[in-house]
Order: structure tokens, then C-alpha cells, then sequence
């Protein structure tokens, strides 16, 4: 006999469930606000590695009932900090964290300052004051710091209070928010799809076999799983975790026996995030306004029926809900902004998480990478030729590697990484060398020598020529690390692969040299990596008065307040050289924007995906440089370039380019212009590349060519050993012969 649940009897059940269920869910209080005092300190918070200083409470300055915290230094000089902390073992849900409160601060010595600081754990996130630079004597001042909330990966709060350095510093009123309301109006983690915590710090995939077929499957799925995250409504509105999905669907996947369950494994996942609807484009695009589309040919390439592949085919033009779970755009420039975990604590051993980061970059660069026309092969080769190299990736070394090498198929000399350190020493060693290098002439010669324990070493000169490399030739080391490159062009390559060359474990670097066709060797002494400072001898002035009334401006070290300074210094001169071998400090072409620009023109175009659907990138509206100006800058205009000429540097040289007359000087450049954008990954990993394209405005591409100069020069081993500057020379001959 079936069981009826009277309605009043219902009514109640339910009212007992959302009781308990609203009671489970209640965040209790954990003294953020430090009002309840145990042993003279704020209950439950407890002192962090604080030497030299002394923690007290006082009545609150405001209000009697309340109290505020006092830390100071107890010594006349203080190298270490005075923090105080709140472990919080909850794990939020919501969108934004916020850390608030008053500090005033009394006498804080200049190196030092005082501030609040917010931790996700286990390193999720962090954020401090320490930019704020809180020091002196300031009243009371409310103060805060935010944080997006990342509930997948969290698994505690760390709040604090701080000095460093002599000083003192008192807080009050110290609060905790998620999304504006007080912390313990939020939610636990997780509200819903509990089951699915399992998937947040281990995929649950084991090893995976690597036949063909399943390589296939992998590499299908990946797709499939972009278009799905990028474009079906259900996941970009957030309802949907991808990363998770993936995870959940990859064991069926590799347990069908054949094409057709395959299909209907597939077939059964689209599904599974509800329905679509195809869209028309609000607005037809001009085809001459298209800049770049995403190569979606893959989708025909299937090995399934054409159901399937309509069904895609129509998935690929649904324009995705704003905003994007996955997907924004930055203000300005339009770049992507992605949103992803970065699943920091989460093993190396895990295949799952180390395929996820292959098919989430493989996506990433495919449609939101203007330049993928210009990868090193077919983007669609690459993803099935890396499934097996990440399966196989077990160890830092082998990961990173992998990953390099997946970098550099993209020739973007903008493809910067940070993986398991900062300087991939697993790959190219801990330890460097404190000279410089460049090839010269095909030749690795040595340019530089820094001024530190080097300079004098094993008695190392500039213009030696570097044959071998702890026993290995340089050609041959070329050969080997230019996979592990990210570069543009061979400009760029060429320039970067020194330094991973002169890399090593060792403390000593043998080096065979010819100096004067004579062969010897050296044992030049290594430090970590960490610890070299490559600085030039002589500090380079903004501003240089050459003879002959020719002014040089080092673009690498101008500033805005050298500005009026050059005004001035430009008068009844008779040439002008804007040096920019190296990274602008300063925007020059809007700094000098009412001074050598004639007339206004335009001088680049680009392009973003920003508003349109991801794969689809259309050109902006050209972009002008200079002002009409009857009394500007009447002299030559000389620019110089060489392969350390990247991104703003590029830029500013074609809005120079502009104006008549104006020459190029140098060599080509490195190739990579336009604002990057980083993708996060896996194990705390992330890389970046250019995020929008850059053209001139006849369209013609910029990147990997950059800046082709009108007059070609380089420097030789012989000016290196005389320490002349080959192509500043040829920029001042052109002036002399005006």
C-alpha cells in the first residue's frame, strides 16, 4: 500500500527541511571585528612571525563600548613586521570578497608601512596594501581590499593586520564582506551540486592509454568542449562548470568500443547542457571590416554522421550571454580577459588536470588569437600531436618542457609564461652568467659585462666569440632549445636564446672563446639566477647633446617629466634620433605629440573579437597620431630599431613613421605588438599572448614582420670590440647629409 503525505504534513516536512537545510548553511562569527579579548589579544587571531614589536588592545577612540588594536615597534630600528591573524576555515559563496577597516599610523618609518591583508587558501589569491606605501603620521582612514572569490579552489580565509618597519599603527572597525553584506550572511560552499566537490582538486582519471583511437577521442572532445564553453548559453551564463564536465564525461568516452557509441556518447553530451538556438548576427559585418576568423574546418573533418556536425556548426553561432562565465573584453583595447581556475595545490601526477590545461590553451588561442593564421603548422595538428606529450608529462621538467614547446607554436614573441618557476630552470638551468651576449654577424659574442664579480672574471672581454658551451657547440645548441622559444621571428629568437644558453646547474661554465683567431678556454664563475643584475657601467642619460646640434633620446629611459626638458633642448637643432632599442618608459608619441608631428595621420589599425562571437575579429577604426602644427620640429627625424624593438616600442615607431621624412634606422624588430592578454592554468601555471592584432592602416600585418627599417644596418664583431655604436653612427650620417 502506497503512503500518502497528508498536505499539512507535507507543509511541515518541508518547513523542518529549509529549516535545517537554512541552519547548515549559516557562517558562524569568527571575531573578525576583534571585540571579544582573551590573554590581552583579539580571540581566536593569533601573531604571525612578528619579532620586535608589541600588540595591544585600547578602549576604541570613538566608541567606549568597542575596542581597537595597537601594533608598534619596540626596537629604534625594525628589518621584520608585526602581523596579527584571523584563520577563517569557511569556504564562501559569492562573487567578491572584501577586507575593511580604519587604520591610523604614527610615525612609520619611510621603508616601511602598515595595511590590511586577504589570503584565499591554499594559495588561491592574495592581496595587501603593501602599494599603498601607509607610512608616517595619518588619522584615522577607512581602508580596504578586495578579492574575487574562487570558492572551487578555496579552502579557508587568512584576514590580518600589519607594520613593517619602526612605527606604529592602530586598527578598528574591521569588517568582513562577500558581495557587500557581512561575511556571515553568506553561503557555504557548496549550496548545490555537492557531489561534484570531488572533481575540485582531483580529476579522478587514471591512466590513460594512448592508441590512436583514443588520442582521436581526446582530441574531439577538446573541440567539442571549446564550442561548448565558449558559445552554448547554459555554460556562458555560468550554469555549467567545464572544467568539471570534462572530467565527468572523459571515462565513457574512452570506454566506447566503437565510431558509432562514440558519436552517440557525444551526441548525449551537447544535450546534456540543454537546448540552442541558432542566432543571426544583429549586424552584418562588411567582409572587408573581418580582420581574421577562426579556422572551424575541424568540424568537417569529423568522423560522425552530419547531424552531429550541423548541430556544432549551428553551436558556433549562437552569440554567447554577456557577461561571460569564462570570457570579457579589457576597456580600451579590447584584449580578452579570460576567467579560469588556476587549481594551484592540485599533484602534477594528475593526467586529468594536465590535459585540461592542453585543451583549455588549445581553445584559448583558437578563438580569441587574431594571429593564429601565423602558427608555426596547423592548429588542429597541434592539439592531436600534444594530447600524448601532456599524458606523458609526469615530472616538472617533462611538463614544462611540453609546455614551451606548445607555447612556441603560436610564433608570438608575447607567449611570456610562468610554469612550475618563473625561469624554467628545470629546463635551462638555475644558474647564470654575468655578461651579456648577442649574436652578431651569426656569431655569439660577447656584448657586455655587467659591473659585478664578472667583470674581472677568468678576464672575459667584449667581442670574444663564444664557440662552446660546456662542451657543446652553439650551433648545436641552437638547434636544440629554439623549440623551447616562443618567437615571432628569427630576429626575436635569434635575440632571446643567449640567455637559455648560457643557463647551467653547474657553479663553474666551461666556455671555449676566439678572440684574434686565437681558441681558449674559460671557467666563468655562475650565481643563481635570481641574484644577477644585469646593469650597464655608465647610467644612460634620457637626453644626450651629440656635436653637429643632434639631440639622441633613449626611449628606455625618457620619462613624462623629461618632456618639457627636450622642448627646450630641441630648439635650432638640427637632427632629432629617437633611440628605441629597448622598452618605452614613456608614451613618446603622445608626449611629443605638439612637437615634431606636422600634421595629424594615421598610423595603425586594429582588430578585436571584443562584441562580436569568439573566432571572429573585425577592425577597429584607424587610430591617428600628431596634431596639425605649422611650428613643429623642423630637422630630420631619425628612428632606430633593432630585434629588442617589441610591442609599445613597435607602436610608437609607426606613429613616428608618420611624419615626413622621418627614417628608420636599424634592423627588423621583434614582431609582437598589441596588448597580451595571460591565460591562467593548471597548477598555478599561466601564459599569455597577443591579445589583439595590429596592422598598418593599408591593413598589412605587423606581427611577426614588426618594423622593417628603410636603412638596414647592423652592428659587427669589430665595432662590439671597439665599443662603437654601429647604428646610432648611421642614424647621425644621415643628419650630416641633409
Amino acid at each position: 500500500m502506497r503512503k500518502v503525505i497528508l498536505p499539512f504534513l507535507l507543509a511541515f516536512v518541508l518547513a523542518v527541511f529549509l529549516s535545517v537545510f537554512t541552519y547548515a548553511q549559516q557562517i558562524k562569527s569568527y571575531n573578525v571585528d576583534q571585540q571579544i579579548i582573551r590573554n590581552g589579544l583579539p580571540a581566536a587571531w593569533f601573531l604571525a612571525d612578528s619579532r620586535g614589536y608589541s600588540f595591544t588592545v585600547e578602549r576604541h577612540s570613538k566608541y567606549s563600548d568597542k575596542t581597537q588594536l595597537k601594533i608598534s615597534s619596540v626596537r629604534d630600528s625594525n628589518g621584520y613586521s608585526g602581523v596579527l591573524m584571523l584563520n577563517i576555515p569557511e569556504n564562501l559563496e559569492g562573487e567578491e570578497i572584501a577586507f575593511e577597516g580604519k587604520i591610523k599610523t604614527e610615525n612609520i618609518a619611510p621603508d616601511g608601512f602598515a595595511g590590511l591583508f586577504l589570503q584565499l587558501k591554499p594559495k588561491v589569491d592574495f592581496e595587501n596594501m603593501e602599494s599603498l606605501k601607509l607610512n608616517g603620521t595619518h588619522d584615522w582612514e577607512t581602508f580596504g581590499i578586495k578579492l574575487k572569490l574562487k570558492p572551487k579552489e578555496t579552502r579557508s580565509i587568512a584576514i590580518g593586520t600589519y607594520i613593517v618597519g619602526k612605527g606604529t599603527a592602530w586598527f578598528a572597525d574591521l569588517s568582513l564582506k562577500i558581495d557587500g553584506k557581512d561575511y556571515t550572511k553568506a553561503l557555504q560552499y557548496p549550496s548545490i551540486n555537492k557531489a561534484d566537490t570531488i572533481y575540485n582538486f582531483n580529476s579522478q582519471l587514471k591512466e590513460i592509454s594512448l592508441t590512436t583511437d583514443n588520442i582521436a577521442k581526446l582530441a574531439h572532445t577538446a573541440q567539442i568542449w571549446g564550442i561548448l564553453k565558449y558559445f552554448h548559453p547554459a555554460v556562458t551564463s555560468g550554469k555549467w562548470d567545464m572544467d568539471t564536465e570534462l572530467f565527468k564525461f572523459i571515462p565513457s568516452l574512452l570506454a566506447s568500443k566503437d565510431q558509432s557509441t562514440t558519436e552517440h556518447l557525444l551526441q548525449e553530451w551537447i544535450q546534456h547542457f540543454g537546448p540552442f538556438q541558432p542566432t543571426v548576427e544583429p549586424s552584418t559585418i562588411a567582409e572587408e571590416k573581418i580582420a581574421a576568423a577562426a579556422n572551424d574546418a575541424w568540424i568537417d573533418k569529423l568522423p560522425y554522421s552530419n547531424k552531429l556536425k550541423e548541430k556544432l556548426t549551428a553551436l558556433s553561432h549562437v552569440l554567447p550571454v554577456a557577461p561571460n562565465r569564462y570570457i570579457n573584453y579589457f576597456e580600451g583595447a579590447g584584449n580578452p580577459q579570460f576567467y579560469e581556475y588556476s587549481y594551484k595545490t592540485v599533484p602534477l601526477s594528475d593526467v586529468g588536470f594536465r590535459l585540461l590545461g592542453l585543451f583549455r590553451y588549445w581553445n584559448a588561442v583558437h578563438y580569441f588569437n587574431p594571429n593564429q593564421k601565423l602558427s608555426a603548422q596547423p592548429w588542429d595538428q597541434v592539439l592531436t600531436d600534444f594530447i600524448p606529450l601532456f599524458v606523458g608529462a609526469t615530472t616538472k621538467a617533462s611538463l614544462d618542457g611540453t609546455y614551451l614547446k606548445l607555447f612556441s607554436k603560436i610564433n608570438d614573441t608575447h607567449a611570456f609564461s610562468y610554469l612550475s618557476d618563473y625561469y624554467h630552470k628545470d629546463i635551462f638551468g638555475p644558474r647564470g652568467v654575468g655578461f651579456t651576449s648577442n649574436f652578431i654577424q651569426n656569431q655569439l659574442v660577447v656584448t657586455g659585462l655587467s659591473d659585478d664579480q664578472f667583470k674581472t672574471g677568468q678576464e672575459l672581454q667584449v667581442g670574444d666569440i663564444i664557440i662552446e658551451i660546456a662542451g657543446k657547440p652553439v650551433s648545436g645548441m641552437i638547434d636544440s632549445l629554439k623549440q623551447y622559444v616562443a618567437a615571432s621571428n628569427e630576429s626575436a629568437l635569434m635575440r632571446d636564446l643567449p640567455s637559455r644558453m648560457l643557463k647551467t646547474a653547474d657553479s663553474v661554465l666551461c666556455l671555449k672563446v676566439r678572440r684574434e683567431g686565437r681558441e681558449s678556454v674559460f671557467y666563468i664563475p655562475t650565481r643563481a639566477i635570481e641574484s644577477i643584475k644585469y646593469t650597464d657601467a655608465k647610467p644612460r642619460p634620457a637626453i644626450r647633446k651629440m656635436k653637429d646640434s643632434i639631440l639622441v633620446v633613449d626611449i628606455g629611459v625618457f620619462k613624462d617629466s623629461d618632456t618639457q626638458r627636450l622642448k627646450d633642448s630641441l630648439q635650432g637643432q638640427r637632427g632629432l634620433i629617437l633611440d628605441y632599442r629597448n622598452y618605452p618608459s614613456a608614451s613618446m608619441h603622445d608626449e611629443l605629440r605638439d612637437m615634431i608631428f606636422p600634421s595629424e595621420k594615421e598610423f595603425v589599425i586594429f582588430s578585436t573579437s571584443k562584441g562580436i562571437r569568439p573566432g571572429l575579429f573585425k577592425y577597429t577604426d584607424p587610430v591617428k597620431a600628431g596634431t596639425a602644427n605649422p611650428k613643429a620640429f623642423t630637422g630630420k627625424v631619425v628612428i632606430l630599431v633593432n630585434e629588442r624593438a617589441q610591442s609599445a616600442s613597435e607602436f610608437q615607431v609607426m606613429a613616428f613613421r608618420t611624419i615626413p621624412g622621418s627614417i628608420v634606422v636599424g634592423s627588423q624588430t621583434a614582431g609582437a605588438d598589441g596588448n597580451i592578454s595571460w591565460l591562467p592554468l593548471p597548477l598555478g601555471y599561466s601564459t599569455a599572448f597577443s591579445g589583439i592584432g595590429v596592422y598598418y592602416p593599408d591593413k598589412s600585418e605587423t606581427q611577426g614582420i614588426g618594423i622593417v627599417p628603410d636603412n638596414i644596418v647592423y652592428p659587427t664583431i669589430e665595432g662590439i670590440r671597439k665599443h662603437q655604436d654601429e647604428v646610432l653612427q648611421a642614424g647621425i650620417d644621415l643628419i650630416l647629409k641633409q
